[in-house]
């Protein structure tokens, strides 16, 4: 679910859709960076999920951080930048796997991007939304889907 944040907050949201984050099992941050209308993926190797396929930057959130937190300790891990302003875009829910994710465009950062994962991330690419690979993993494909149909 993509959210309009001229119109509503993702709190609202999970009010009025009576959901709670802390229900679910896993609790993921996934990131959309964009430049020169490029979008940023990664080649993930070695992975329990979806190894050999592109993706969005991912990762899981830690019980005592936020989502935004989590977000900015991945990014800093993965990519080696450092967090300066997100916008929350989207919340996918997978009731069947206990799958709370939360999705946000990087709006600001510093540093320059770098793959500080080489052992689970094979190479960093940024594509057009016209030439995105076949090998995406389907949330990555899904939430690309979405966000380009927004702009």
């Amino acid at each position: 679910m993509f959210i309009d944040q001229s119109k509503t907050s993702y709190t609202t949201l999970e009010q009025q859709l009576n959901i709670d984050a802390a229900d679910f099992s896993v609790q993921l941050v996934s990131a959309v960076l964009i430049k020169d209308n490029r979008v940023l993926l990664g080649f993930r190797i070695n992975t329990t999920d979806f190894p050999n396929y592109w993706s969005l930057p991912v990762g899981h959130k830690e019980p005592n951080e936020s989502f935004e937190q989590a977000l900015s300790r991945e990014l800093k891990e993965e990519l080696g930048i450092n967090v300066v302003d997100v916008n929350l875009i989207a919340i996918k829910v997978d009731d069947e796997q206990s799958i709370y994710h939360r999705v946000y465009q990087i709006a600001d950062y510093t540093n320059q991007v770098v793959n500080a994962e080489a052992h689970l991330c094979q190479k960093l690419q940024w594509f057009s939304f016209e030439e995105l690979p076949d090998d995406i993993t389907p949330v990555s494909k899904q939430i690309l889907s979405e966000f380009h149909h927004q702009q």
